[in-house]
């Protein structure tokens, strides 16, 4: 495959994977895919899909921080523990067997899938800011380990997972809880991202088109999911679902 005919497919694709993760979560699903698809080792695809997730979710942050739509001081409390996770499942990563990986991936998402699905919202406790207290803290460092260390292992899906946690655990808002979780993504993707750097596992002509176009959907995304809200972020969510399950089907021939 020729590199503009590549062009031709991930520019595309990774503009549709940014709107997705940006509103949602789980753009990785379509990104990690993609990489793999045009011929990348899997690791020069995680590398690759580090740079250009990293640069869009950072886009995606600053305007989640600008509409207020970010609790700030949980998301650093959640980074402490998150960063320690990110760290770990990097060292992780690179001393595992690339089918052990991908059978990894296969398993761990769709079970993120059925919490998902299961998962039921009270009105009545939804928060934009949550209080500092012990309570809290300890909410916040265990969703940070979680994205942390889900982040740098398996990667596509982990905005979802922080919805969920942020969702779950500490009853935000579904907008504040994808803004928190993109500032822990950036700063994980940052700590990743170092050792795929030293490691020479980025394909830089490939990864710097993808978050351009990873950016610009991000921009169109995070502006549709303040405006609309969980009515947006639910569906899109459930796409997510939808595409964890069938890739998990198809890549273990449950249908025969």
């Amino acid at each position: 495959m020729d590199y503009i005919t590549k062009l031709m497919i991930i520019i595309p694709i990774f503009f549709i994977a940014g709107i997705i993760d940006s509103i949602g979560g789980g753009g990785g699903l379509i990104a990690l895919p993609t990489y793999l698809m045009i011929g990348l080792p899997i690791r020069t695809a995680y590398g690759c899909n580090k740079l250009q997730a990293g640069l869009g979710n950072l886009v995606s942050a600053v305007k989640y921080f600008k509409k207020n739509m970010v609790d700030l001081k949980i998301a650093l409390i959640s980074a402490i523990t998150a960063m320690t996770g990110a760290y770990i499942g990097t060292k992780i990563i690179f001393l595992l067997p690339e089918e052990t990986i991908q059978k990894a991936i296969t398993v761990v998402l769709p079970i993120i899938a059925l919490v998902m699905v299961l998962r039921k919202t009270d009105a009545r406790n939804v928060i934009l800011k949550s209080e500092i207290s012990s309570k809290t803290i300890v909410q916040a460092l265990i969703v940070g380990v979680i994205m942390g260390f889900y982040n740098s292992l398996f990667g596509p899906g982990v905005g979802t997972v922080a919805i969920i946690g942020f969702t779950m655990l500490m009853h935000y808002d579904a907008r504040v809880a994808s803004g928190n979780g993109k500032v822990l993504i950036v700063l994980t993707n940052a700590i990743a991202l170092v050792s795929y750097i030293k490691t020479g596992s980025i394909a830089y002509e490939i990864a710097a088109p993808a978050a351009l176009s990873a950016i610009a959907g991000n921009l169109v995304g995070v502006n549709l999911a303040i405006k609309k809200g969980e009515k947006i972020i639910k569906p899109v969510m459930l796409v997510v679902v939808i595409l964890t399950v069938v890739k998990f089907a198809l890549e273990n021939n449950i249908w025969g």
